[in-house]
């Protein structure tokens, strides 16, 4: 089942469930790293985009303020973090099955775009799924 498809420089790439879209980007063997080597590698493949892009990235786990979400900038934590910053980029387009609930479980999904009438575009939530994902890290570590 494609619960997510995602746009990448004119590739289409289906996956069943955020798990399959993490070994796409951060290697099949995220899932086997220590937390500390998980970290590593989402800040290694950040860099390089930053690099690539000449986007500044806001860093949580070393407690760098955001100022306005909105502005375009990296913001890495976690795999999802790394992912929807990807996305609030325009780095990748995320479409994903609306009744999947993956990444926009907790939003208002009426105004969003879609494809097919069943996807929704995460790109244009994802501001707002990382603001409610420093909300939640806020919340953790302050």
């Amino acid at each position: 089942m494609e619960n997510i498809i995602i746009v990448e420089e004119n590739k289409k790439y289906c996956f069943s469930n955020i798990e399959e879209v993490v070994r796409k980007y951060l290697g099949d063997d995220y899932y086997n790293l220590s937390d500390d080597e998980k970290y590593k590698r989402i800040r290694i493949k950040t860099v390089m985009n930053s690099c690539f892009r000449k986007i500044p990235i806001k860093d949580l786990k070393k407690h760098e303020k955001i100022e306005d979400i909105s502005k375009e900038q990296y913001i890495i934590y976690d795999e999802e973090t790394f992912l929807l910053s990807l996305a609030k980029n325009n780095d990748i387009v995320i479409y994903e099955k609306e009744n999947s609930n993956l990444f926009a479980k907790d939003i208002d999904k009426k105004s969003l775009e879609r494809v097919a009438k069943e996807y929704i575009r995460i790109n244009d939530c994802a501001n707002e799924l990382l603001e409610n994902k420093l909300k939640l890290y806020k919340s953790r570590n302050y």
